[in-house]
C-alpha cells in the first residue's frame, strides 16, 4: 500500500505539467482579511497571530486587543466550555482537523455596551497551519456565530411541546364532550346535533384566542360569539360590563358555559320566543379582584325547575367550579333563569370603567340588542 504523503507536502506538489507560479502574484494576506467568514489563527502556544475583519466584527474586538495574546486570556471561559475548545486546538496542533458544533462560549461585551459577558453559540472548524518546512506551527479557526439559529431551534422546540400539549388537551376535551353528550342523547340524530354544536362552540373560542395571540380573550367576545345568531329586531339581548380578559384555559371553560346557557335559553328560555329578554352584566370587585357575572333571562311565564340534569348543567355547575374555582348559583324563577357566576379575575380594569355596551351604543359593534 502506498504511503500517503503528509497534507502539507501534498498541497505543495503541483500536478505533473502544471505550474503554480502564478500563485505568487496573489495577495493571500488580503484575501484572508477580506473573507466574509470569521477566521483567526493561533501559534502553538495558542496566542493570536492573525484574525480577519469578519472575526473582529463577530467578537467585537480590535487587532490591538488580540495580537500576541493568549486566546483564553482574551476570552476567559472555564470548565467544560473551555475544555471543549482546548481539546479542539490540541487536535489541530497534532495534525487532526476537527469541528465543534453548536457549543456555548461566552465572550466579553464591550464597555460601550455595558460590559459583562455575552452568551454566544458557536460552530467552529479547526485546521493545522504548516510552515515552509511542513511542520505544524499553529492552528486556524473558522468561527461561525450560530446563536440566532439556536434561539430559533429552541423556540421551535418550545412551540412543538406546546402544540403537543394543546392537541392532547383538545382531544381529551372532545372525548369528554362526546361521552357526556352521548350519555344524555335521546337518539343518534340528537347526539350528532348537540355534539356538533358543542365542537363549533369550542372552535369559536379557539379562533378568538388565535386572534388575540393565544394568550387571553375578553369575555365580551365569548358572549358576542354565542349570542350573535339570535339577534333580531323583536328580541332584546343586552350585555356589558368592564373589560375583563381570561386566560386560554378559562376562555375554553367560559366559552362552553356560555354556549350551554345560550342553547338552553334558545330551547326553553328567553331566546325561545320574541317575548323573552336576556341581559348579561358583570362587575369587578376591586378588593377581592373577583368578577361577578349575572345571566338574567326575563319575559317567560311559569318557568319550572328542570327535572333532569344534562351535560349543560354539568358544564355550568361542576366544570366552572372545578376549572376556575368559580361559585355558581342558578335560580329558576317563573319569569326566567338567573345564573350568577363569581370567579377570580385573571386581569381587568376597575369596575368604574366605561361599559362595553352603553345605552346609546351601536348594537352590532358593542353588543347585541333589539331595535
Amino acid at each position: 500500500m502506498q504511503e500517503e504523503l503528509p497534507v502539507s507536502k501534498q498541497d505543495t506538489q503541483p500536478p505533473t505539467g502544471y505550474s503554480w507560479s502564478h500563485l505568487s502574484t496573489i495577495n493571500f494576506l488580503r484575501l484572508f482579511n477580506d473573507l466574509p467568514t470569521p477566521y483567526m489563527a493561533l501559534d502553538r502556544e495558542l496566542k493570536f497571530i492573525g484574525m480577519n475583519k469578519a472575526y473582529l466584527a463577530v467578537t467585537q474586538r480590535d487587532r490591538k486587543g488580540l495580537a500576541g495574546k493568549h486566546v483564553f486570556d482574551v476570552f476567559p471561559e472555564s470548565g467544560e466550555r473551555r475544555l471543549v475548545f482546548q481539546e479542539a486546538f490540541q487536535k489541530a496542533l497534532s495534525g487532526q482537523a476537527n469541528e465543534v458544533i453548536r457549543q456555548p462560549f461566552s465572550i466579553p461585551r464591550p464597555d460601550s455596551e455595558g460590559g459583562g459577558m455575552r452568551e454566544v453559540w458557536w460552530t467552529c472548524f479547526h485546521m493545522p497551519i504548516y510552515d515552509s518546512d511542513g511542520d505544524i506551527c499553529g492552528v486556524v479557526q473558522k468561527a461561525v456565530d450560530v446563536t440566532n439559529e439556536m434561539r430559533l431551534d429552541l423556540v421551535q422546540q418550545s412551540l412543538m411541546r406546546e402544540f403537543d400539549h394543546r392537541v392532547k388537551n383538545i382531544l381529551s376535551t372532545v372525548t369528554a364532550i362526546a361521552r357526556r353528550t352521548a350519555s344524555g342523547a335521546e337518539s343518534l340524530e340528537r347526539f350528532a346535533e348537540d355534539f356538533q354544536d358543542r365542537i363549533e362552540a369550542m372552535a369559536r373560542t379557539h379562533s378568538s384566542l388565535v386572534q388575540d395571540g393565544w394568550s387571553e380573550v375578553d369575555i365580551s367576545v365569548l358572549l358576542r360569539q354565542e349570542l350573535e345568531p339570535y339577534r333580531s329586531p323583536d328580541r332584546k339581548i343586552e350585555f356589558g360590563g368592564p373589560q375583563v380578559s381570561v386566560n386560554r384555559r378559562h376562555a375554553q371553560t367560559l366559552g362552553m358555559a356560555f354556549h350551554e346557557l345560550t342553547t338552553n335559553a334558545a330551547k326553553y328560555g328567553a331566546l325561545s320566543s320574541d317575548e323573552g329578554a336576556l341581559n348579561v352584566s358583570w362587575t369587578i370587585d376591586p378588593v377581592a379582584n373577583e368578577v361577578e357575572l349575572v345571566w338574567r333571562e326575563d319575559g317567560m311565564e311559569d318557568l319550572s325547575v328542570p327535572q333532569t340534569q344534562g351535560f349543560g348543567s354539568t358544564i355550568i355547575d361542576r366544570l366552572l367550579p372545578a376549572d376556575m374555582s368559580a361559585v355558581v348559583k342558578r335560580d329558576f324563577l317563573p319569569t326566567g333563569l338567573v345564573c350568577t357566576i363569581r370567579f377570580q379575575a385573571d386581569g381587568g380594569v376597575p369596575a368604574t370603567a366605561k361599559p362595553i355596551l352603553p345605552n346609546n351604543s351601536d348594537p352590532v359593534a358593542n353588543g347585541i340588542t333589539g331595535a
